[in-house]
């Protein structure tokens, strides 16, 4: 009853957030540009039809690059990623052919090869709150990395729990999508700043490897786990070969002032409301809730 209230509250403030939005406009930007990790086939239909039916276009990433590097001029677009490779992912290819949306995945490798992503296994049996696991997930990824590894193993040992990522199978199947773009997520999804530069290279640079292997294709775009990165780390992507990297910065895409390394985007979280989510896509959620 409570989470059901919750949500219901949310869903109100977002549809007075936008509200506000069209009677007193923000600024807007002409790029709009989203992510989700793992959203519902419902949710994301309707956002895609939304944005659909007000004229918007989905560009590629391939097209994003030429528009910054052309300072080209756009009317309505968005550009739309999604983070990890989860396997339900899967149920969204026929939305996004039948609406011809252009996505780009960005795909953490090891979970490809292990079935699961780390934090999966975080308060697993312990029925801890969501605010406890946010707080231990935290603290897990910026450990160190032997240390890391280690906690993760203690995690895993003895626990089975069903696929949530994308097979090797499934992610060269979906690479074939005229309308899929494959990025890297880095091999183990884990906070790069606090690792020495020796790894932060091997992260970038082995998943990179991984998916070009197994895609055929090459692998010019990458997204910062938890949007986490310094200039050094901006620098050294740009050495291992990527041409366009993403964070996790609530904003639009500024023409006028883009960094192709450290391109914006706004979260939609998996359990939004449909208003919810549209109030983080034109940014007023953030301006006012975070």
């Amino acid at each position: 009853m409570k989470r059901k209230l919750y949500h219901f509250l949310r869903e109100l403030f977002g549809l007075i957030l936008l509200l506000s939005y069209f009677l007193f406009p923000f600024r807007k930007s002409k790029i709009l540009s989203i992510y989700f990790h793992n959203p519902s086939t419902g949710l994301f239909e309707k956002l895609i039809k939304y944005l659909s039916a007000r004229s918007y276009s989905f560009i590629s990433m391939n097209q994003l690059l030429e528009i910054i590097d052309n300072k080209m001029v756009l009317n309505k677009s968005a550009i739309i990623t999604f983070d990890d490779g989860w396997q339900n992912n899967l149920k969204l290819l026929e939305i996004i052919r039948e609406y011809k949306v252009s996505i780009a995945i960005f795909i953490t490798t090891s979970a490809v090869e292990q079935g699961n992503f780390w934090w999966e296994y975080v308060g697993y049996g312990k029925h801890l709150s969501k605010a406890s696991m946010k707080r231990e997930v935290i603290r897990i990824k910026k450990l160190k990395e032997k240390s890391f590894f280690s906690e993760i193993l203690n995690l895993k040992s003895g626990v089975t729990i069903d696929r949530s990522a994308l097979t090797q199978e499934e992610l060269v199947q979906i690479s074939k999508e005229e309308l899929i773009t494959i990025g890297s997520h880095t091999v183990n999804h884990i906070s790069l700043p606090d690792k020495s530069v020796e790894f932060q290279k091997s992260e970038l640079v082995d998943s990179k490897k991984i998916l070009e292997s197994l895609t055929g294709q090459t692998i010019h775009c990458f997204s910062y786990p938890s949007g986490d990165y310094t200039m050094e780390i901006k620098k050294l992507a740009k050495e291992c070969g990527y041409r366009i990297c993403f964070t996790t910065e609530t904003s639009n895409i500024d023409l006028t002032r883009i960094d192709k390394f450290s391109i914006p985007r706004r979260c939609i979280n998996d359990d939004a409301g449909f208003f919810e989510a549209l109030s983080k896509i034109y940014g007023i959620w953030y301006k006012i809730v975070e």
